[in-house]
Formats: C-alpha cells, structure tokens, sequence
C-alpha cells in the first residue's frame, strides 16, 4: 500500500502545485465517533440507511475491517488517538482521574509547530480541556460542565449537530492561507440512548441505532461545508470510533469493563487527497493509536520514533495490538485487564486469564488459555515488552467539580490513580467476566433511585456489597443514597468501608465530613471537610465547609 499510496499523493501535490497560489493548503480532519459498533455502519454491512454520509466517506477513501481500538473508555482512546501512544505509555487508564501529562506531544502540538491552525469540536465534558486533550490547540470547544459556575445548568454533553455548527463556523471564519488541523467529535450514541424521532424510526425503533442515524446526519453537514470551504481533495480525513459499545454481549450493557470484541473492533476509514485509493479496503490489523503517524505521514511531515502507532500508508500484515481496562479494578474491586492481539489470537490477562482463536471464535466463546500455553507464552512476552518501553509521567489529579460532572455522565469514577497494576501483575481479585450480575445489580440500583423508589435502591446496593466489600463505588453510592435519607450513621459506617486508595477522593471526605457533622462530631469533621479542600484547592463549597466546621470546632 505505501508506494502507491505515496505515489498517488506526490503526484496530487504536483497537479496542485501548479495551480497557483490560490491552491488550498493540504489540511487534516479527524472525526470520532463515541460508542459507535462498526456493525452500524453501511459500509460495515448495517442493512439499515443509517449511515449514508459516513458510506459516501467510505466508498471515496480505504475502510479498514480489522481496526481496533486500545480501551473501551473514552478518554483513555482518544490520547492513544492524539499521542500515538498505548495508555500504559500514556498514562490516562480511565475517565474522570488525570489528565494527559504535559509532557506529551500531542497530534495538535505537532502540527501547531508546522504552522497549522489546530481547533478541536467535542461533545462531551469527559473530554473537556481540563484532561489534558486540549494541548496544541488554538480553539479548543467543549461542553462547559460545572466550572462557570453561577446559576447556569451544567452542560455535560451536547449533540453532534450543535458540535458540528460551531465547527462549521470556525471553518468558515479561518485564515485560509494556512493550513488547518480540525478535530470533530459525536458523543452519540451513548446510553441514555433518546435520538428524535425521525432517526429513531429510520433505525426500526432501535434507539442505538437511530443515535448512530442522528450522528451520521449532523456529520453531512461537516463534510458539506468542508468540502465547500476548502475542497475534499485537498484534505486527509481520518473518521474513528473510540470504542464500541457491549449491547449486551457477554452481560455487558454498555462499556468500559470488559475487552471483548464488541467494544473492541472499531470502525476506522481514511480519505486521502484527491481520492487514492478510492474503494480500497484493508485487511490487515491496524489500530487507534495509528492516527497521529498516519496524519503526519500523510501530510509529509516527520513521523516520530517511538511511537505505538505506525501510519496507515504503510504496509504491515503482521502486527500484534494491545488492549486494556482498569475500569472494573479502579471502581469495582475486580482484577484489571490486559490483553494482547495477534495473528487472530486474543490474550485477556486477568486473575482468570483468556486466549480466543478470532478466526475460528469470532464470539469468544471458548477459553483456550489452559490449552494453548505456548501461544499464550507468546503473548505475555509481548506484553512484557511493551511494559517495558518508557512512558509518561502522569500528571495531578484533575479538579473534583469536572470529575463529578463525568460520573453524572454515567462513569464511575470511584478509584484512584496512584497505583496501576503492571499489565501482567497477578490478581487475587475476581475476573471481571464473572461479575456482570454484581453490575447489572448497581445499575438497577440507579434506576430504581432516580424513579423514587429509594428502599428497593438501598436494598439491591445492600446486596451488591454484601457479595463484594470492596466495590468502592457501590459502597460511595449506598452512604451518599442514606445520608439523603438522614441515616447518617449508616452513611458514615459505610464510608469506613470504603478501600483507603478509593477513599482518597474529594467527594467521599466532603461526605464524611458532612455525616461527622450531622453526628455532633465538628472536629473529626473538619479534619475530612480540610482534607476534601486539599484535594480540590479553592474549591467554594468546599471552603465554606470548612469555615463552618472550624467555627463549630471551637
């Protein structure tokens, strides 16, 4: 693919270079998709009209069938997209706890220093410029969250086509004799799923699907006026998903636990100048954290060693990916996972470790690992050299406000980031696999507290945490639900239960504080209250907690 690939652009910017000055500078677009299974795209075999912007992108670039994603969590997928990096090099392992270190170099900062206008469109606070993902850019649009502050109802996430109109203003009021960098991303469809109407029934009433009707509808628009203001041709269009989303598949109803295919295997397509390599699809295993090498390649700018990610213009059959998730060991109390992609075998490594042969078990039905020792050798020495490669290192800890913004997202949000397992580090901690009851359990929980039926809510949390204590979200969520019910002596018992790492966070200290409080205790409160204020610096509430402890405490 690289010869011709790179033989059909060096030929493009020859016609172009003729043109005159008047030529529009080669730019690049990434387009994310958020939770959006490849199996929902026409040019993926959707029978549905779900998706025609997206297949008229597909049928003028390459579609590459076996694209993959690093982690079925947002954020954590989109630094691997604009570093190039795996989030064990990273360093962003979930939503809602550190931010991209500044000593990244990121996709937007080295282009910025080629002299590109950079400007990012997101549509959603778990991407907000506070995680880091805003270096590099000039413009830098994201739903506000909770940081104005005053009487403003917090924006935590906004539809695409919202998204796509302040894009499409920028790209409208641009310098356009410099080239431009513009990343576009579609929260939808992410559960709730609620789509309007007209998408809702063009998807047959799946509401899933009709979200992925609604975002492809607003990324027309994108494209349209791309396409009027600069010229398709002259562009290199990456459009990704971060990651899929479980529908269900092995007990998983939505994201961010486990690591099978469903959330895994992603839509990936690339449209490049002038058209090369129109209607090409691509077999070969490639990944999201080939998007930075291959925007650089693409534009004929230096690729950096180093990285994870290789460019897409270059041709590699044989090529092993990683994956992982610490969503279930920061938030549960379940072992992490990591796991390693090759030649059509699939490594899961967890307390109960995993090996899948894809070619012959596409739904990973049967285990192989006690089996096949030997191919899973092989995929712990891969692990094992990646783990050895350097990283970045993880920067403080992000404001609490943005964090609980995330989690209203429905995140969970309740671990902490001083600690990560090693990728191949034993577990004695329970296999995710075998607790998706325990989670489908806390998620009725929710929904039965937000219908007002708060005793059924307290009853299945009960539960959940009676069959596993050290489920730190479970165990946040039960003391914040009967302190509501001014219990708050069983809110503070249950918060002693709480693990010490996920204890370590604003919102469980500030309600310590506040049970210690209610109890008549004012000074082992103000210690917590003092304690939450150290963690989220500044803070309003936060200081008029502890103003008022301290004036109780004399």
């Amino acid at each position: 693919m690289s010869h011709a690939v790179r033989a059909a652009l060096a030929a493009l910017a020859g016609v172009l270079a003729g043109c005159g000055r008047d030529a529009p500078p080669l730019s690049a677009v990434l387009i994310t998709l958020d939770t959006t299974n490849r199996e929902a795209l026409g040019c993926y075999g959707q029978a549905l009209p779900l998706t025609p912007n997206l297949d008229a992108l597909a049928r003028a670039g390459v579609v590459f069938e076996q694209a993959r994603t690093v982690a079925p969590i947002t954020l954590p997928a989109h630094a691997a997209m604009l570093t190039g990096l795996v989030p064990l090099r990273h360093g962003v392992r979930d939503n809602a706890l550190v931010p991209l270190a500044g000593a990244a170099e990121t996709l937007a900062e080295r282009l910025s220093a080629a002299g590109f206008d950079c400007a990012a469109f997101v549509s959603a606070v778990v991407l907000a410029a506070p995680y880091g993902l805003d270096q590099g850019f000039a413009r830098y649009d994201a739903p506000r969250g909770s940081q104005t502050g005053g009487g403003t109802a917090p924006l935590l996430e906004r539809p695409a086509a919202e998204t796509v109109r302040a894009a499409c203003d920028w790209l409208r009021a641009r310098d356009r004799a410099r080239p431009f960098f513009l990343w576009v991303h579609g929260f939808e469809p992410h559960e709730p799923y609620a789509p309007p109407a007209e998408f809702l029934a063009r998807a047959g009433g799946n509401a899933y699907l009709g979200e992925v009707a609604a975002l492809d509808h607003a990324l027309g628009e994108l494209v349209r006026v791309l396409d009027e203001e600069h010229g398709l041709d002259r562009l290199v269009v990456i459009v990704s998903a971060d990651h899929g989303e479980a529908l269900g598949d092995h007990g998983e109803r939505t994201h961010s636990v486990l690591c099978y295919e469903r959330v895994l295997h992603v839509p990936m397509l690339l449209r490049l100048p002038g058209g090369a390599r129109a209607g090409t699809r691509v077999a070969d295993p490639v990944c999201v954290t080939d998007v930075t090498p291959t925007v650089l390649d693409a534009l004929g700018l230096p690729v950096p060693e180093g990285l994870d990610g290789r460019s897409l213009l270059a041709s590699e059959k044989s090529r092993g990916t990683y994956f992982e998730s610490y969503t279930g060991y920061l938030n549960y109390g379940w072992s992490p996972l990591a796991g390693w992609c090759e030649n059509g075998l699939k490594y899961v490594h967890t307390s109960a470790p995993e090996l899948y042969d894809l070619r012959s078990d596409p739904g990973e039905t049967t285990n192989l690992a006690a089996t096949r020792t030997d191919d899973v050798a092989r995929a712990r020495a891969a692990l094992a050299e990646l783990a050895a490669r350097p990283r970045l290192e993880a920067d403080t800890h992000v404001d609490e406000t943005l964090s609980a913004d995330v989690r209203a997202l429905g995140y969970a949000g309740a671990g902490s980031a001083s600690a990560y397992p090693e990728p191949l580090a034993d577990s004695d901690l329970p296999a995710p696999r075998t607790r998706m009851d325990e989670l489908e359990l806390f998620y009725r929980a929710l929904v039965r507290h937000g219908k007002g039926k708060t005793a059924e809510a307290l009853a299945d949390l009960e539960s959940v945490v009676e069959r596993n204590p050290r489920n730190a979200t479970a165990l946040n969520v039960l003391a914040s639900y009967l302190y509501e019910q001014k219990d708050a002596a069983r809110a503070l018992a249950v918060l002693e239960r709480i693990p010490p790492q996920a204890a370590e966070r604003a919102t469980v200290q500030d309600l310590i504080g506040h049970c210690l409080e209610n109890l008549a205790r004012p000074g082992e409160a103000l210690a917590h209250f003092e304690r939450a204020l150290a963690l989220k610096p500044g803070d309003a509430h936060q200081l008029q907690d502890v103003e008022r402890a301290r004036g109780r405490a004399r």
